[in-house]
């Protein structure tokens, strides 16, 4: 029996980004989450999936996956770079009463 796998295309595609303001830690940071990535892109990108047209903000996905800022957010943009998730354009207010975007799957 073969494991099931929901997002088989994140697998083949994933790549590390790491910013370049700190790219001696940024890079070890991103390497040392290269063999985890997958499994979080797949649980951030299936908790937009899950939310519909409503979308996400960021402080939404980390509360739906439990991941922290850092990682959500990261994860978060690596769908973005390979397209499967997208701006929705809609802007709902942060737990800081700021302004955040709305992610939805492409």
């Amino acid at each position: 029996m073969t494991k099931h796998r929901p997002f088989p295309q994140l697998e083949m595609r994933f790549q590390t980004y790491a910013p370049f303001s700190e790219p001696d830690t940024s890079m070890a940071a991103a390497e040392s989450v290269r063999p985890f990535a997958v499994s979080m892109e797949a649980a951030v990108l299936e908790a937009i999936r899950n939310a519909g047209p409503m979308g996400l903000c960021d402080h939404e996905i980390e509360a739906a996956t439990g991941f922290i800022h850092q990682t959500a957010s990261a994860r978060r943009r690596g769908l973005f770079l390979k397209g499967l998730v997208r701006d929705s354009g809609v802007r709902r207010p942060s737990p800081s009463g700021r302004l955040a975007k709305v992610w939805v799957a492409a």
